[in-house]
C-alpha cells in the first residue's frame, strides 16, 4: 500500500494533457493505464508516491475536481472535462471542425460524436460548448437537431461556410437536389433543406435550387440564353430602346425560357432581373443614357455610316458645294431632321442627335477638305 500521498499537481497535469488530446474529455477507464504509465515515469520526489493504482487515480481525480479552482470538471463518474478552448486542444478542435464542415454542409450530432470519439452521454454537453462559442450553429428541424458551421468558425474557415459550399456545388447558380443531398447528412435531408430555404440560403425551384448568394452566376447563365432575343430587339430599333422597354424585353425573354420569376419572392425576382441586366450590359455593351438604353458600339457604327451617307447626298445635291463645315451642317439638317428610323419619338430624337454629332465631326475633321 502506498504510504506517501499521490502528487495531485502531477496527476492533474497528466490528466489535463490527455484530455486536451481528446478535445477536452477524459475517460478514466479508457486511459487509466496511460495515466499510470506517465505518472510512474515522472519524477515525484521523496514526498509523493512514485506509483499509483487505478483506485487512487479515481479517488484523487474526484478530490481535484471538487476543488473550487480546479480545471477538471466531473461530468459523471469516471468522466471529466477540461475546457480545451484557447489551448492547443482548441486549435485541434477548430481545425477538425473546419475539415468536417469542408466536407459536409450540415451534420448530425451523431456525426460529431463519431468524429470526436465521444460517449453518447457527452454529445449534448459537447455541442452546447461548441454552440456557446459560436463554432457551430444549431438547426432545430423536425424532431432532431442538426449543426452547421458557426459564425466564429467562419472567420478563418475559408470555403467551409454554407454559402461557399453551396456555390461550389452549384452550376450556373443552381444546385440539383442530388448534389444538395450529397453535402447533407442523409438523415437530415428533408428538414435541413427546409431550413436552408427558410433561412434564405436556397430557393426551391421544384427539383433544383437557386443558390441565393450565387445569383450573379445565375444571371450570367440566363443572359447567355436570352441574349439573342435582346440583341434582336435592339437591332429592330437601330440599337436604341427606351429604358422601360428594355426592362420589358428582358423580363419577357426570361419568362419565355425560365420559370423562375414567378417562383421566387419579389426581392429575389428583382435581384435576378438586375443580375441578368448587368450581364447583358457587359456582353452587349449596353449603356443607359437619360431615358434610353444604347448598344453604344453598334450605334456609333450606325451613326458614322449615316453621316457618310448624308454627306454624299449633300455633295450630290448641292451646287455649288457648301464652302464651310457649318454650311455642310446646314445643308444636311433637313435630311437629319426627317429621319424616323423607329416608331418611338424619343428613340428617333436620340438617334438623330448621334448622327448629327457624328456628321459635324466628319465635316470638321482635318481629313475633310472643301473643294474650291
Amino acid at each position: 500500500m502506498t504510504v506517501r500521498p499521490v502528487d495531485d499537481d502531477l496527476l492533474a497535469d497528466i490528466c489535463r494533457s490527455i484530455a486536451q488530446d481528446n478535445y477536452g474529455f477524459l475517460y478514466v477507464s479508457e486511459v487509466s493505464s496511460q495515466i499510470q504509465s506517465e505518472y510512474e515515469a515522472a519524477e515525484t520526489g521523496l514526498l509523493n508516491a512514485g506509483s499509483i493504482s487505478g483506485s487512487e487515480i479515481k479517488q484523487t481525480l474526484q478530490s481535484i475536481a471538487g476543488q473550487e479552482i480546479s480545471e477538471l470538471q466531473q461530468l459523471r463518474t469516471g468522466v471529466y472535462y477540461v475546457d480545451p478552448f484557447g489551448a492547443a486542444g482548441g486549435e485541434r478542435l477548430t481545425s477538425e471542425l473546419t475539415n468536417l464542415f469542408g466536407q459536409r454542409l450540415v451534420v448530425t450530432s451523431e456525426t460529431l460524436r463519431s468524429r470526436f470519439n465521444l460517449a453518447i452521454d457527452d454529445i449534448d454537453y459537447f455541442t452546447g460548448e461548441l454552440e456557446n462559442r459560436d463554432l457551430v450553429s444549431r438547426i432545430t428541424a423536425g424532431e432532431q437537431d442538426y449543426f452547421t458551421i458557426g459564425p466564429r468558425l467562419k472567420e478563418h474557415a475559408g470555403e467551409a461556410n454554407v454559402d461557399s459550399q453551396l456555390r461550389r456545388q452549384a452550376e450556373h447558380g443552381i444546385i440539383s437536389h442530388d448534389k444538395l443531398e450529397s453535402v447533407i447528412d442523409v438523415a437530415a435531408t428533408t428538414d435541413v433543406i427546409r431550413y436552408l430555404a427558410r433561412e434564405g440560403f436556397i430557393i426551391d425551384l421544384s427539383g433544383e435550387y437557386l443558390v441565393r448568394s450565387d445569383i450573379d452566376s445565375y444571371g450570367r447563365y440566363v443572359a447567355d440564353e436570352i441574349e439573342y432575343l435582346v440583341e434582336e430587339a435592339f437591332e429592330d430599333s437601330q440599337y436604341v430602346l427606351p429604358t422601360s422597354e428594355v426592362e420589358t424585353v428582358i423580363e419577357n425573354a426570361i419568362d419565355d425560357h425560365f420559370d423562375v420569376l414567378s417562383r421566387v419572392g419579389r426581392g429575389t425576382a428583382d435581384d435576378v432581373r438586375d443580375a441578368v441586366r448587368s450581364a447583358l450590359d457587359e456582353s452587349l455593351g449596353l449603356v443607359e443614357d437619360r431615358n434610353v438604353v444604347v448598344r453604344s458600339d453598334e450605334l456609333a457604327d450606325h451613326a458614322a455610316a449615316e453621316a457618310e451617307r448624308i454627306k454624299e447626298i449633300v455633295e450630290r445635291e448641292s451646287d455649288p458645294l457648301p464652302g464651310t463645315p457649318s454650311g455642310y451642317e446646314e445643308a444636311a439638317e433637313d435630311e437629319i431632321s426627317n429621319l424616323t428610323p423607329t416608331a418611338t419619338p424619343t428613340v428617333n430624337q436620340y438617334i438623330r442627335e448621334e448622327i448629327r454629332t457624328e456628321y459635324a465631326d466628319l465635316v470638321r475633321s482635318e481629313e475633310f477638305q472643301v473643294e474650291s
